[in-house]
């Protein structure tokens, strides 16, 4: 259980602040009685959409060292969802933007956020960090490289780890906790049809089919590991408040589904009577991609609580209320 009183009226920084998992995270620990600076490139128009409280954002850009360096003064945490987009669909096409730019940005946040002492600093990594093991256990990451598919996010979120670690070592300090998370999904996540994840792509597609069809990678046997948005605010909370330094946790939902299980139950809920077709001539990727939670289960009581089918539904019916905002992606280094 988390203990909100761990987290009231201290001053808090998250960066990446108006995206998926930030907007959530701002919105929470603000109900929790934090003070919250949410910061990020994105416009005045997002922000006032996605965050319950708008004055709270300022926009950054970490590129810059002297802005990360004043945005972290003075701060007991900061959280950071800092990330660069690059979508299955996009593939490797901006890599060199993505990649590049994210080691810039994260290189400021974490060196501003050691030189201003702060008092706790939590890193997100990822899934994509590991290598194609089908269970993926956190003292696996270094077990081979990321899959082709994830090596440029794979490799620069393991260099946010290293960093984190190596400032650890050089300011004999205590205050890095560290995650990685599965496939999150829930509302306000992206369902532009070009740079969409696959829940929220295939939920697009499905309602804007016209004709009724739908053409799916693979042959539905692919497993993957997918977390409610709720589920890992729970995760990045406890782990704020209960985490050992430097010991990295899986926040995921603990077991696996398959592509064609996903997509029927996204077809149930959304059209029942839509034709699914199986291309297995097109990629689909690693053929499991589970994380093992045991330790966050042992060290920080995590239990995500939300099905894949309640999940689905609380989705869909917030993008169906919320198109607009559901095109319009934040801004990214280009």
């Amino acid at each position: 259980m988390i203990n909100s009183n761990f987290f009231k009226n201290k001053n808090i920084l998250i960066t990446g602040g108006t995206g998926l998992i930030g907007c959530y995270l701002t919105n929470h620990l603000t109900d929790l009685g934090a003070k919250v600076v949410s910061a990020s490139i994105d416009s005045e128009e997002r922000v006032m959409q996605v965050l319950n409280n708008p004055k709270l954002f300022k926009f950054v850009d970490f590129r810059n060292y002297e802005d990360c360096k004043n945005i972290t003064k003075d701060k007991d945490i900061v959280i950071n969802l800092m990330g660069i987009r690059e979508s299955t669909q996009l593939g490797v096409k901006k890599s060199a933007s993505a990649m590049s730019n994210f080691l810039i940005c994260n290189t400021n946040i974490v060196s501003s956020s050691f030189d201003n002492s702060v008092g706790m600093y939590l890193f997100c990594g990822s899934i994509n960090e590991y290598p194609p093991l089908k269970i993926r256990h956190e003292e696996q990451m270094w077990d081979g490289l990321p899959s082709a598919n994830d090596r440029y996010v794979g490799v620069a979120k393991r260099v946010g780890e290293m960093q984190a670690e190596a400032y650890s070592i050089q300011y004999n300090s205590d205050i890095v906790k560290i995650i990685r998370p599965s496939n999150v999904y829930g509302p306000f996540d992206n369902f532009d049809p070009l740079t969409a994840h696959v829940i929220p792509s295939l939920i697009y597609k499905i309602l804007n089919s016209t004709n009724n069809e739908l053409i799916v990678a693979g042959d539905g046997s692919a497993i993957r590991d997918f977390i409610f948005i709720e589920d890992l605010i729970d995760g990045i909370l406890l782990t704020l408040e209960k985490g050992r330094t430097n010991f990295p946790f899986n926040i995921g939902s603990g077991y696996g589904v398959t592509i064609k299980e996903l997509v029927e139950t996204i077809k149930q809920i959304v059209n029942p009577n839509i034709k699914i077709i199986w291309d297995s001539k097109l990629n689909s990727g690693d053929d499991i991609r589970v994380l093992d939670i045991s330790r966050a289960k042992k060290h920080l009581a995590f239990n995500p609580k939300t099905s894949i089918e309640s999940g689905l539904k609380s989705t869909l019916e917030w993008y169906l209320k919320n198109k607009d905002l559901a095109y319009k992606l934040g801004r990214t280094y280009e």
